[in-house]
């Protein structure tokens, strides 16, 4: 099987976001897990995220440090082609997509909501093209004669 470019292409769009994904799941677990003045300006984006994550406790914290390592998984499993690794993201950007879309007919936030399906679907849309998942199909070994 032969690799892709290693230029700039979908994938590559599709590890950074997962790996920013990573890294503010593994933050916003860690100001759960240390709440105090220092940062607490940045609840003022999604309040009703921080009131649902402090009602759950340090459970929340664990659930965002999950969510984290699965989406660095499925960053590193992208990056080397391995279908384990477009599964996960897959997995992850359906899980996301639902959850918006949930979240548009429960909260008020409306633009929040529908933007993430939207965000959540086109990464869906173009990971599920043929072409892409061409790219993590396991190589054909000849059988031994």
């Amino acid at each position: 099987m032969t690799r892709p470019s290693q230029g700039w292409n979908g994938l590559s769009v599709v590890i950074l976001f997962l790996i920013f994904a990573t890294l503010m799941a593994a933050f916003i677990g860690t100001l759960l897990l240390f709440p105090g003045k220092l940062l607490n300006f940045l609840w003022r984006f999604n309040p009703e995220a921080r009131t649902a994550f402090q009602s759950m406790g340090k459970l929340s914290s664990l659930l965002l440090f999950v969510v984290g390592a699965v989406s660095a998984g499925a960053a590193a499993g992208i990056r080397r082609r391995r279908k384990w690794g477009w599964r996960l993201a897959v997995g992850l950007f359906t899980v996301s997509a639902i959850g918006d879309l949930v979240s548009f007919f429960v909260t008020g936030r409306t633009l929040q909501s529908a933007s993430g399906v939207l965000i959540a679907g086109l990464f869906l849309l173009y990971l599920l093209r043929p072409d892409v998942r061409q790219q993590f199909r396991a190589p054909i070994v000849p059988a031994a004669s």
